[in-house]
C-alpha cells in the first residue's frame, strides 16, 4: 500500500487522463497493464485521475484502488473488462423495454401529448454494474488518506452545453472561460460517472442533484471534452499519462461513397480524436518554448531547471501519450471479429444483441462501419483483442526513445499511416504522434 502523502512538502503529481469511447475502454486497461510495471519501477503512480465517458468508469475504478499497488489495480481492471458483456451495460435489443421505446418514439412522431424518447437504448443495467465494480466509499477514503490527490469525471451540462468537471480533492479551479469548463468540488457518486457515459441520443440523460449548484441534466462528457487534459493541469498535474481511444492519423480513401453510418462515424472521429491530438500537440509546443538551453554536457543549467515547488502559470509538463495507430485500426479489428464470430445466422442464437447491432450498423460493409460497431461491441473476443492492442501500444511507447526516459517533453513527429496493416499484428511500431 502506498504511504499517504505528507501534507508539508509538495510532491510531483502525475495525472492519469482517460478518454471516452464505449467498449473501446478495454484498450485503456491493456495500455495500463503495460505501463504499470515501468511506472512502479520508478516509484511513480497516478494521484490525479480524471476521465470522460468510459474513461470516467475506468478512472473511478482506478481511483477506488489507489491504495493498492498500481500493477495490482491494472490486473484487476483486466479481469473486470474480461467479464463485461452487453447485459452489463444495456437491456436486450429484442425486449419489452425496447418495444416500449419504439412505441414511445412512434407516439412522439405522431405528436401525441406526453410522448417522448429518453434514449434509443436502455442503459439502466450500467448503474448496477458500476456499483458492483467500483467502491465510491473507497474513493472518498483514498482522497482522505492521501493515497489519491484528486478523482474527477467530466460530463456535459445539457442546459448550458458546457463541460463540467466533478472532482473530489485537489484545488478549486473555478471557471475556465476559454475552454467553457466549470469545476465543482463534490464527493463522487455513481450518477456523476453515469452522466459522463450517457451518450447523447443513444442513452438517456442523467440527473445530478449534488452539488446543488450544479444540479441538472447531464450527458456524455466527450461531446466537448473527450480527453480532459486541460482539467488535469488545472487540478495540479506536473506530469500526465494520456490514453486515447481514437487516433487523429488519417487513413487512405477506400473509394466508397459515404453513407449515413459513415457520416456518424466521421463525426465521432472529429469529436473524439482531433481535439485530443490538438491538445497534446499544444502541450508539447508549450513545453518546447519553456525548455531552457542545454549546457555543453547536455543538461539544462541548474538555475533554469524547474521543480514542482517552482511552478508558474506556464510550466513544462512531461507526458506519455498512447492511442491507436490510425483512425480505423480499432474499426478494422471490430469488423474482422464480427465477421468471424457474429455475422452468421447461428450468431443470432449465440448472442442476439451483438448480432443484431452489427446488422443495424452494417458492420461488414467497411472498417468505418466497424468503428461505429466498436463503441458498443461488448464481445469477449473483441475485448481480449483490445487488451492485446493496448498492451502492444504500451510496450511500443516504452521501447521507443523519448526526451526523459519514458516521458516526452517536445512534439512527436507524425508517422506514416499504415491502414493496410492488420490491427493487433505483432511487431513494434513507433508511438503515435499527436498533430501539432
Amino acid at each position: 500500500m502506498p504511504a499517504p502523502r505528507k501534507s508539508g512538502a509538495r510532491e510531483e503529481r502525475i495525472a492519469l487522463v482517460l478518454a471516452g469511447g464505449g467498449a473501446r475502454g478495454a484498450y485503456e486497461a491493456g495500455v495500463l497493464s503495460a505501463l504499470a510495471p515501468a511506472l512502479s519501477a520508478h516509484g511513480q503512480s497516478p494521484d490525479v485521475i480524471i476521465g470522460t465517458s468510459i474513461g470516467a468508469l475506468n478512472g473511478s475504478f482506478f481511483a477506488a484502488r489507489a491504495h493498492e499497488p498500481l500493477q495490482d489495480a491494472a490486473e484487476a481492471a483486466l479481469s473486470m473488462w474480461r467479464r463485461l458483456r452487453w447485459g452489463d451495460a444495456l437491456r436486450p435489443l429484442a425486449s419489452p423495454s425496447e418495444l416500449r421505446r419504439l412505441i414511445g418514439a412512434g407516439a412522439m412522431l405522431a405528436g401525441l401529448p406526453g410522448a417522448g424518447l429518453p434514449g434509443l437504448l436502455d442503459s439502466s443495467p450500467l448503474r448496477g454494474t458500476l456499483q458492483r465494480v467500483v467502491s465510491f466509499e473507497q474513493i472518498a477514503r483514498n482522497v482522505a488518506s492521501g493515497a489519491l490527490s484528486t478523482a474527477a469525471v467530466v460530463a456535459t451540462d445539457y442546459a448550458s452545453t458546457r463541460s463540467v468537471v466533478f472532482h473530489h480533492g485537489g484545488p478549486e479551479p473555478g471557471l475556465d472561460a476559454l475552454h467553457a469548463i466549470d469545476y465543482f468540488a463534490t464527493r463522487l457518486a455513481p450518477e456523476h460517472v453515469l452522466a459522463s457515459a450517457a451518450i447523447p441520443g443513444a442513452f438517456p440523460a442523467v440527473q445530478i442533484s449534488r452539488p446543488r449548484a450544479a444540479a441538472g441534466w447531464y450527458g456524455d462528457g466527450g461531446v466537448r471534452l473527450n480527453a480532459p487534459l486541460a482539467p488535469a493541469l488545472a487540478l495540479g498535474a506536473d506530469r500526465v499519462v494520456v490514453i486515447g481511444l481514437n487516433s487523429s492519423v488519417t487513413h487512405a480513401r477506400d473509394g466508397w461513397r459515404p453513407d449515413a453510418i459513415d457520416g456518424i462515424a466521421a463525426l465521432l472521429q472529429v469529436v473524439l480524436a482531433d481535439q485530443l491530438a490538438g491538445d497534446v500537440g499544444v502541450l508539447a509546443a508549450v513545453n518546447e518554448t519553456l525548455t531552457p538551453p542545454r549546457s555543453s554536457g547536455g543538461q539544462a543549467p541548474a538555475s533554469a531547471r524547474r521543480t514542482p515547488a517552482s511552478r508558474g502559470a506556464r510550466r513544462r509538463i512531461p507526458y506519455i501519450f498512447i492511442a491507436p495507430a490510425d483512425r480505423l485500426e480499432i474499426g478494422r479489428l471490430a469488423r474482422e471479429i464480427y465477421r468471424r464470430h457474429y455475422a452468421g445466422i447461428t450468431s443470432l442464437v449465440r448472442d442476439t444483441n451483438l448480432a443484431l447491432f452489427g446488422r443495424i450498423v452494417n458492420a461488414e460493409r467497411s472498417a468505418i462501419h466497424g468503428e461505429l460497431l466498436s463503441y458498443l461491441f461488448l464481445a469477449g473476443e473483441f475485448i481480449e483483442a483490445l487488451i492485446a492492442l493496448g498492451r502492444r501500444d504500451g510496450d511500443s511507447w516504452l521501447a521507443a526513445r523519448h526526451d526523459a526516459g519514458m516521458w516526452q517533453i517536445g512534439r512527436l513527429p507524425l508517422p506514416s499511416p499504415t491502414p493496410g496493416a492488420t490491427a493487433g499484428a505483432p511487431g513494434r511500431r513507433a508511438p503515435r504522434r499527436p498533430a501539432s
